[in-house]
C-alpha cells in the first residue's frame, strides 16, 4: 500500500508490472505479453505497469501505467513491491536482473520456462513458469499468480534472499 500510494498506483486494482532496458527489444517478448492481456478473463480489476525505454503502443484494453526508465534502485524496489505480479515474457534470457529484483522484493514472477527462468522461479511457489510461446498459458499463469500472489510472496522472498544475496553467494 505504502509503495503504490507512493508511486501514484491505484490501490483498487491488481498490477501486473512489465519492465526492461529496451522494451521493445524483440527478445524481450511483448507481442507475447499483449497476447496474452488479451486472453485473461477478468481485466476490470487488473492494470499495466510499464518501465524502460522505448514503449510501443499496446492496445490490450487495460490502462496502462508508463512510468519510462527508472535509474534509481529505492524507485525500482517501490515499483516491484507495488506490483502482484512481475512478469517476463522473454524468448530468450538467462538469469534476468528484472526477475532476481522483483523475487527479492516478494513479487512473485510469471515467464516462460525457457532458460534460465526455471532457475530462479519456483513453479507455483515463487510464480509461475508457462509452456514456452503460449500467450494463453501465461495468461492462465498471471491469473493464477495473482489469485495466489499471498501465498507466494513469502517464498518468493526467500529464495532470492538465499539463492541471490551477496554474503551467500561470497560465502559459497
Amino acid at each position: 500500500a505504502f509503495a503504490r500510494d507512493v508511486m501514484r498506483l491505484p490501490t483498487d486494482k491488481k498490477l501486473i508490472l512489465f519492465g526492461a532496458q529496451q522494451v521493445d527489444d524483440a527478445r524481450k517478448g511483448l507481442p507475447y505479453l499483449a497476447q496474452a492481456l488479451s486472453q485473461m478473463g477478468d481485466r476490470d480489476n487488473v492494470e499495466l505497469v510499464l518501465f524502460g525505454a522505448n514503449h510501443p503502443a499496446i492496445d490490450v484494453g487495460l490502462k496502462a501505467h508508463h512510468v519510462g526508465m527508472v535509474d534509481n534502485d529505492q524507485v525500482l524496489a517501490l515499483l516491484y513491491s507495488a506490483a502482484d505480479v512481475f512478469v517476463a515474457p522473454s524468448v530468450q534470457d538467462n538469469l534476468p536482473n528484472t526477475v532476481m529484483e522483483a523475487l527479492a522484493c516478494g513479487t512473485p514472477c510469471v515467464a516462460f520456462h525457457i532458460g534460465g527462468m526455471q532457475d530462479m522461479i519456483d513453479h507455483r511457489q515463487s510464480g509461475y513458469l508457462a509452456t514456452p510461446f503460449d500467450a494463453v498459458d501465461l495468461a492462465h499463469g498471471l491469473e493464477w499468480t495473482m489469485a495466489n500472489r499471498a501465498a507466494l510472496a513469502g517464498h518468493a522472498r526467500a529464495e532470492a534472499a538465499a539463492r541471490y544475496d551477496i554474503g551467500q553467494i561470497a560465502a559459497r
